[in-house]
Formats: C-alpha cells, structure tokens, sequence
C-alpha cells in the first residue's frame, strides 16, 4: 500500500491533527477501514486541507507547537465555513487543569492518548449521528 487511501463516497471525512508522525499513522490505520482519513501535522496543515475537502469531524491534538489545538479550535469556531465542524481532542495530559481548560473550548469530546480504537471509534459515531440530527 503507497499510503493513498481512496476516496469513497458516503463515507465520512475524518481529519486527524497531531504533530506526532507515528501517532498520525497508527490513528490512521485505525479508522481507514471505515472512513475516508486525512492527516495534518500542524495547525496551519490542517486548515490547508480543510480548505480543500471539509471533514466531517477533525481529531486534534491539544498540545501541539507554534499552533495549538486551542489557537485551531478558536479559528474554526470563528469561521462560519468551519465553526459546525466537530473536533474531538486528542491529549496526553490527564492533569486536571489541562483537562479543564479543554473542557472550557466546548468541543465535541475528547479522548486520552494513545486512543483506544473501539473507544475512537465510538466517540466519532457519537459525534457524526449528533451532526445528523
């Protein structure tokens, strides 16, 4: 497999967030059986691919450098075009105030790293069927 997943129509769009290559490739693994997976090491890679195909709900790391996953939450809710996408954090802090101040940007979810596939996989569903209503 050349890393090029195939587009199918109908499928969701995931956009996965994370400044950690090998985490970027095991969530990806995880979820390409079931839906359509894009990948963005950074912030600003996100909002590039973004622009080029809307996700259906983005995975995004919290702690990320030069553009947190605070800044890139902010950003998206500001924009019209992207403020109903769903995010869903990515952290690998427990640390309560971390936790908290996560809590307080009003996201959709948010999961501890490393993600546990059916838990991953529950929380999107989740997420996707309240987008439907």
């Amino acid at each position: 497999m050349n890393g090029v997943t195939k587009k199918v129509p109908g499928v969701a769009n995931v956009l996965v967030v994370d400044d950690n290559v090998i985490l970027l490739r095991t969530v990806k693994e995880m979820l390409d059986s079931k839906y359509n997976v894009s990948i963005a090491t950074s912030g600003e890679q996100a909002f590039k691919s973004i622009a080029r195909r809307k996700p259906d709900v983005i995975l995004l790391d919290y702690e990320m450098p030069e553009m947190n996953g605070e800044e890139v939450i902010t950003q998206l809710r500001e924009d019209k075009t992207t403020a109903d996408i769903p995010v869903l954090f990515l952290t690998s802090s427990a640390n309560r105030e971390v936790v908290k101040k996560l809590i307080m940007l009003n996201p959709d979810g948010y999961m501890l790293k490393p993600p546990n596939k059916q838990t991953m996989l529950e929380h999107i569903e989740e997420v996707l069927r309240k987008d439907e209503e």
